[in-house]
C-alpha cells in the first residue's frame, strides 16, 4: 500500500513566512512518524515549493491544510477525487470546519494523527472507513517516532529542522487556536529529544526549532532540557514568553545550550488589549527591561506583534512603532490579527456579523477580515503595511543593523532575509 502526504499551500505570505522560519510542517511529518513500515511513503510540503505530483500512483492521499490555505487543498483533494483516489483531509481548518471539509473528502483526520492514523490505514485495506478518525485522548509524547528526514530531505529547510518538544499551551489567548486544537499541554521527555537532535547533526542540520508554544512553561524541564543539549553544540531557537527574564539562572541554561534566539508574542503596546484577549500577563511598561535581560545573555529577540483588536484605533500604529524602537526589538514581525475559525475572537466577530468574508484565502496575513471597532479594514491594511516599511526602511534599517551588530548579533541561517 503507498500513502501520499500532502502540505498543501496557496502560495501565499503568511505560508512562506511559516516555512522559512519554522522549518518542517507539524502536520505531514508527525503522520509520517505514525506511518507503520508496511506502507510506502510519498511527500510533498507545497510551502518550499514543491509541486504536487497529480500522477502520484498512491492508493491513499492525506492532505493538510491551515485557514489560508483550505482553498488549495480542496482544489487538491478534488482533483485526486476525480482520479477515483481515496482522499483524507486533516490539519487546523479540518479540525474546525469538518462540514465544509468533510464534502472534499472521503474521510476526516481530527487532531493529533498517531494511532487514529494507523487506524485508517488498517480500515482503508479493509475496505471499511469511517466518517472521521479523532482521538479521544492526548497522544503520549513518549511514543512519538523521530520525524523521517529521508523523504523530504533537510537541504530543503535550508539544513533547519524542528524538532517536537511539547504539545499544547498552558495559556488560552482567545485570538490563538493551539490551546483549541490540543486538549491538553504535553511534554515530550528530555532523553527522546536529545537523541533525535543527535541524528540530525549527523545528518547535516545546523539549526533546529525547538518545537513548542511555550518552551519554558514547565521551569524544571526546561532546566533539564537545556542541560541536556549543552553538550551537542549545536544551534537552536524557539518560543516562549517573555517572562523569562525574571528567571536568569534559566538565561543562562539556555545560552549554554546554544539558543541563538526566542520569539516572545508580544502583540500590542496596548496593555487594554492585552487584558481583553486574556493575556494580561504581559505587561508593555516592563518589556524594554525583560529584553534587555534577555540579549544580556547573547540571545536574539524576535517580537510578534497583532494589530486589529478592538481596543486599536488608527493611532496605534505609531504608538507601535515607537515602542519597538524604545524596547529595542531585533526583529519586530507585525501581523494583521486574523480571527480564525475555532477561536474565540472569530466566534465572537462571527456572532457580532463582524466578519467581513469567509473566502479562506483572505485570512492570509495580508488583508483585513474583521470590521475593527475603531478603525476601517482599510486603515488596518494600510498601518500594518505602513509598520513594515518604517521597521525595515532608512534610518530605522540602520539603527537595527548597528544594535544587532553590537550585541553580537548572528543572523540564523546566515541569511536575514530569512526572517
Amino acid at each position: 500500500m503507498k500513502a501520499y502526504l500532502i502540505k498543501a499551500s496557496a502560495g501565499s505570505d503568511f505560508s512562506k513566512y511559516k516555512a522559512e522560519t519554522g522549518g518542517p510542517p507539524q502536520n505531514i511529518f508527525s503522520t509520517a512518524a505514525a506511518t507503520p513500515k508496511w506502507v510506502d511513503l510519498e511527500m510533498t510540503d507545497e510551502t518550499i515549493g514543491m509541486k504536487t505530483n497529480f500522477n502520484s500512483h498512491a492508493d491513499l492521499v492525506a492532505i493538510f491544510m491551515s485557514t489560508p490555505d483550505a482553498l488549495r487543498a480542496y482544489e487538491i483533494a478534488d482533483r485526486f477525487r476525480a482520479k477515483g483516489k481515496v482522499v483524507v483531509l486533516g490539519g487546523l481548518h479540518t479540525k474546525f470546519m469538518q462540514t465544509e471539509a468533510a464534502e472534499h473528502a472521503d474521510t476526516l483526520l481530527i487532531g493529533e494523527p498517531e494511532e487514529v492514523w494507523e487506524q485508517l490505514l488498517a480500515d482503508y485495506e479493509e475496505g471499511q472507513f469511517k466518517e472521521k478518525y479523532e482521538r479521544t485522548s492526548p497522544f503520549d509524547l513518549s511514543k512519538l517516532n523521530s520525524y523521517p528526514i529521508d523523504i523530504i530531505e533537510p537541504y530543503r529547510y535550508n539544513y533547519t529542522w524542528s524538532v517536537l518538544v511539547s504539545r499544547g499551551c498552558p495559556m488560552h489567548c482567545d485570538f490563538c487556536l493551539v490551546h483549541e486544537f490540543f486538549d491538553n499541554f504535553q511534554l515530550r521527555p528530555v532523553e527522546n529529544i536529545v537523541e533525535e537532535v543527535k541524528k540530525l547533526k549527523r545528518a547535516g542540520v545546523e539549526w533546529v526549532e525547538l518545537h513548542s508554544d511555550n518552551l519554558t512553561a514547565n521551569r524544571g524541564y526546561a532546566l533539564n532540557l537545556f542541560e541536556a543539549l549543552a553538550p551537542l553544540k549545536m544551534n537552536f531557537y524557539g518560543e516562549t514568553t517573555v517572562l523569562i527574564a525574571k528567571d536568569e539562572e534559566l538565561l543562562r541554561a539556555a545560552q549554554k545550550a546554544g539558543v541563538k534566539a526566542l520569539l516572545f508574542g508580544i502583540e500590542t503596546p496596548s496593555e487594554e488589549a492585552l487584558k481583553a484577549q486574556g493575556k494580561s500577563f504581559v505587561k508593555p511598561a516592563q518589556i524594554q527591561e525583560y529584553i534587555r535581560t534577555v540579549k544580556r545573555y547573547g540571545i536574539e529577540v524576535w517580537g510578534d506583534f497583532l494589530f486589529g483588536f478592538d481596543e486599536d484605533s488608527p493611532n496605534i500604529f505609531q504608538e507601535a512603532s515607537d515602542f519597538i524602537q524604545e524596547i529595542g526589538m531585533d526583529n519586530p514581525i507585525p501581523h494583521l490579527m486574523i480571527p480564525f475559525p475555532g477561536s474565540k475572537t472569530f466566534e465572537k466577530l462571527d456572532t457580532d456579523g463582524r466578519i467581513l468574508t469567509k473566502d479562506w484565502s483572505k485570512y492570509d496575513g495580508s488583508h483585513a477580515v474583521h470590521r475593527p471597532k475603531h478603525m476601517t479594514p482599510k486603515e488596518l491594511e494600510n498601518g500594518v503595511y505602513w509598520l513594515w516599511e518604517n521597521l525595515n526602511s532608512g534610518w530605522t534599517a540602520w539603527q537595527n543593523i548597528a544594535r544587532k551588530a553590537l550585541s553580537g548579533f548572528s543572523a540564523i541561517f546566515g541569511d536575514a532575509e530569512k526572517f
